[in-house]
């Protein structure tokens, strides 16, 4: 064997073994990566269980005051004020019912059954958000 032979044997070699770390590495950081998501994701879960009897207190304590408001409003401010304390009694009971996992089911099953309203909405809250982070 000439000697560039042994020298490419060798390059061959050491190029195999440095891929075969740079691999190792990017696989260790993914994950690691992945499992620090996967910590993220149950944290906020967490958080959201942990905040939902509060919020909804907070939804049935705002339609409490509309009922109590409409009641001095007008026949038409009173229907609308009503309609609308309806709703946030629902969605209070939907929150004090579902944890977080059964509230995500529920919203991936609404994208299904509405996809481009859901990119619409999507959309539309990213450029709401992104508004708001260059005003900050």
């Amino acid at each position: 064997m000439t000697n560039s032979e042994m020298g490419t044997d060798w390059n061959n070699s050491g190029m195999n073994e440095t891929a075969s770390r740079a691999t190792e590495a990017i696989g260790d950081a993914a994950s690691q990566m992945k499992e620090k998501a996967a910590q993220l994701g149950r944290t906020a879960a967490q958080k959201v269980d942990e905040t939902r009897g509060s919020t909804a207190e907070a939804l049935q304590s705002t339609a409490n005051s509309l009922r109590s408001g409409a009641q001095t409003s007008g026949e038409a401010i009173s229907n609308a004020a009503n309609k609308t304390a309806e709703r946030l009694e629902s969605t209070a009971r939907y929150v004090r019912d579902h944890d977080f996992r059964g509230m995500m089911r529920d919203v991936k099953e609404v994208v299904r059954r509405n996809p481009t309203q859901s990119l619409c909405a999507a959309i539309a809250v990213g450029f709401l958000m992104g508004s708001a982070m260059r005003r900050s």
